[in-house]
């Protein structure tokens, strides 16, 4: 009988559920039987919690990973000088050795294998998951598909520009020993499919929103989001639409700052990765860092979305609420734990919306596009305060609008950067100025996506480019 090493997913996995907290007063075993695990419902439950832990390791998405969006994207400038804060990562020169790509990697597939060992286990013992079995792997497979998402997004070519372009890795096997590790690169479209594949166990999950066991583990509508950003990579816009509708149960927050503040749970947060005292990111690691602490991401004032008429506005709450531009700054305010332990939202309901307007538009449905467009920034302006005139938007202007409605709605939220890839758009970063950057998808691995690290393929005979 093999043994599972538990002793990680004890020590932090109960920190997510203050139910258990009386169990971080008693020195946990470091190991357990499969048996033993999957057969108490007690021990199951933690190790499914450890499946979120594997996550949001800091070196996985809970660390840098909205940093690194973010400095692939056009509205920061890194002014760190630093490798290790991320400078390669914005001047697009992420290499086979580069540390950023190296851990997002590694562990990221860490958290993916351990999905793939729980579901083998939970398998073999399904009679005594019991009620929870259909949750359970519907988690796992949700925390898969998540951690596939990113990798895809960062190491393929555009979908839209050639969906046959060589991927990821999809492993699906538990990997117990090193005898499965040359895999050859599957295709976007397998890997996309997949990710569907995955989340189509979605009818298990719960439904609820506003509440902490609906923000730190999946729900459907947790679900259904992942599936429409992977629509919206596709071009399928009745499909994006579709899953946006499906999202139901939330609503936009009346004060958009509310989002960000402790308890960090309202009717438009659908998926969060939490963080408090005992499992927070290092200091390099954190997201709040880059903005706050180290300050090596400055919001691009000159260029950037701020800079563009109708997006810079005091009156605007994300503006008021989220820098300090117009007091003569330049920092996102939007984390501000200076023991970094804000929770880094990944779904929430104002992406579903613009998402939803996106595909709108795309299918030539304006009027609803600006309904939905109106819905997020009146939320944060008022109409009599706003130098755009929403309501004689159409065509290019509309669709212009509701790409840059994205960009200052989820400034310093990752989405950015993976916006102008899922779109083939070329990067074209700090423009008109000595510092001008432009990297387009004919560059491929040399600048526009990172390639395959090194780690891999030293260890992957089949890798291939």
């Amino acid at each position: 009988m093999k043994k599972i090493f538990l002793y990680g997913l004890f020590l932090f996995g109960l920190t997510l559920f203050p139910s258990c907290e009386d169990f971080l007063e008693k020195e946990p075993p470091l190991y357990f039987t499969e048996e033993e695990v999957f057969s108490d419902p007690e021990r199951l439950e933690l190790a499914v919690n450890g499946l979120y832990l594997g996550l949001k390791s800091q070196y996985a998405l809970g660390g840098k990973v909205f940093v690194i969006v973010d400095n692939i994207g056009d509205d920061f400038i890194n002014v760190a000088s630093n490798g290790y804060e991320l400078t390669f990562t914005y001047e697009m020169k992420v290499t086979l050795d580069r540390q950023e790509s190296y851990e997002l990697w590694r562990y990221t597939y860490l958290a993916i294998n351990r999905c793939n060992v729980f579901l083998k286990n939970i398998e073999a013992h399904k009679e005594a998951a019991g009620a929870n079995y259909d949750r359970y792997v519907a988690e796992a497979k949700f925390v898969r598909a998540l951690g596939y998402y990113y990798l895809h997004q960062i190491y393929t070519l555009p979908y839209v520009i050639n969906p046959s372009a060589k991927s990821v890795v999809l492993r699906l096997l538990a990997e117990e020993d090193l005898a499965n590790n040359d895999l050859a690169r599957s295709s976007s479209e397998e890997v996309l499919s997949q990710i569907l594949q995955d989340l189509s166990a979605a009818s298990a999950l719960p439904t609820g929103s506003g509440t902490e066991a609906y923000v730190v583990r999946a729900t459907q509508g947790a679900a259904e989001a992942l599936k429409q950003r992977i629509y919206l990579v596709k071009g399928e816009w009745d499909n994006a639409i579709a899953a946006g509708e499906k999202i139901t149960g939330y609503t936009l927050a009346d004060d958009i700052t509310s989002v960000f503040k402790t308890p960090y749970i309202t009717s438009e947060n659908i998926f969060s990765l939490p963080f408090d005292a005992t499992n927070r990111p290092g200091q390099q690691y954190a997201t709040g860092y880059y903005y706050i602490g180290g300050r090596s991401n400055e919001i691009d004032v000159n260029t950037g979305i701020v800079s563009i008429n109708g997006y810079g506005n005091p009156k605007d709450a994300r503006i008021a609420g989220f820098t300090n531009i117009n007091g003569g700054g330049r920092l996102l305010t939007k984390y501000t734990s200076s023991t970094y332990v804000d929770w880094l939202p990944i779904f929430r309901y104002a992406e579903v919306l613009l998402n939803l307007a996106e595909a709108h538009f795309n299918k030539g449905n304006e009027a609803q596009a600006l309904a939905l467009l109106k819905q997020v920034r009146t939320r944060s302006l008022a109409p009599a305060d706003d130098e755009l005139s929403l309501d004689n938007l159409s065509g290019n202007a509309l669709k212009t609008a509701i790409i840059n409605e994205r960009r200052l709605e989820f400034l310093g939220e990752g989405i950015r950067g993976l916006d102008i890839l899922r779109r083939g758009e070329t990067f074209v970063k700090q423009p008109g100025t000595d510092y001008e950057l432009v990297i387009g998808p004919e560059d491929g691995i040399n600048g526009y996506i990172w390639p395959i690290p090194q780690f891999e393929r030293a260890n992957n005979k089949l890798i291939v480019d």
